[in-house]
C-alpha cells in the first residue's frame, strides 16, 4: 500500500509538472519554445541540488537532460535566451510559494488516492510499461482527483478555504528565498542574469507571501 501511495503521489507531481511547464509555454511567443525547454530543464536541475530531499538519481538526470539540451542548442548568452530565463525563474518562484491547493498541507488528504488504482497504473509506467492506454488511464484518474482540489490555480486558496495551510510556514520562508538567491547567483555567473532584477523579484514576492500570510491567519483559528 506504501508504494502504491508513493507512485500516486509521482502521478500527482507528473501532471502537475505538465500543467506548470503549459503555463510556462503560453508565456512565450513559439519561436522562443525550445529557450523555455532549456531554462525550465536549468532551473529544474539547479533546483533539485538544492533539495535534500531530491534522490541522487533524479539530480543526474537533471543535470544529464540539461547538457544534452546544451549541446544542441549551442551557446546560450544572448538577451532574449536570458529574459525567457528570468521570467522562467521568477515564474517558479511563484509556483512555488502560491497560495493554491497544491501547496497545501492537506493536498493529499483532499486528493484521496487510495480510493483510486493511479498507484498501481502510475508503478506500471515506471517499469517499463508505458502504453498510450496507461497513460490515459493514469491522467483522468489524476484529473478525477484534482476535482477534489478545486482551487488548484489560483493564488486565493487562503481566502476560498478555511482549511487552508500554507506548506512553508513563516518560519522556514527564509530558506526558499536563500536557495532562489543561490541559483540565481549561478545562473548570474552562467548565463549573466540580471541578479538585481531577481531580487527585486524576490523583495516583491516575499511581501505578497507575508501579506498573504496575515490573511489566512484568522481562518487557521477556525
Amino acid at each position: 500500500m506504501q508504494d502504491n501511495r508513493t507512485y500516486a503521489s509521482y502521478a500527482v507531481m507528473c501532471e502537475l509538472n505538465s500543467r506548470e511547464f503549459r503555463r510556462r509555454l503560453a508565456l512565450f511567443p513559439d519561436e522562443q519554445r525550445y529557450h523555455v525547454v532549456l531554462a525550465t530543464g536549468i532551473i529544474g536541475a539547479e533546483n533539485a541540488k538544492r533539495i535534500e530531499e531530491t534522490p541522487a538519481a533524479i539530480v543526474d538526470d537533471g543535470v544529464a537532460f540539461v547538457e544534452k539540451l546544451l549541446d544542441v542548442a549551442g551557446p546560450v548568452q544572448d538577451g532574449p535566451f536570458r529574459d525567457v530565463l528570468e521570467t522562467c525563474l521568477i515564474a517558479a518562484m511563484n509556483d512555488e510559494l502560491r497560495y493554491c491547493c497544491a501547496n497545501c498541507m492537506g493536498f493529499h488528504t483532499c486528493l484521496d488516492l487510495d480510493n483510486t488504482p493511479v498507484g498501481e497504473l502510475f508503478r506500471r509506467r515506471a517499469e517499463g510499461e508505458d502504453t498510450d492506454e496507461l497513460r490515459t488511464a493514469c491522467s483522468q484518474c489524476v484529473g478525477q482527483a484534482l476535482q477534489r482540489t478545486p482551487h488548484i490555480d489560483t493564488d486565493s486558496a487562503h481566502i476560498l478555504c478555511g482549511k487552508f495551510r500554507h506548506h512553508y510556514p513563516a518560519t522556514s520562508i527564509g530558506e526558499v528565498f536563500n536557495r532562489y538567491a543561490d541559483i540565481a547567483a549561478e545562473l548570474q555567473r552562467t548565463y549573466s542574469l540580471d541578479y538585481r532584477k531577481i531580487q527585486g523579484e524576490m523583495l516583491r514576492i516575499n511581501m505578497d507571501f507575508v501579506e498573504k500570510g496575515l490573511q489566512a491567519e484568522p481562518r487557521k483559528q477556525d
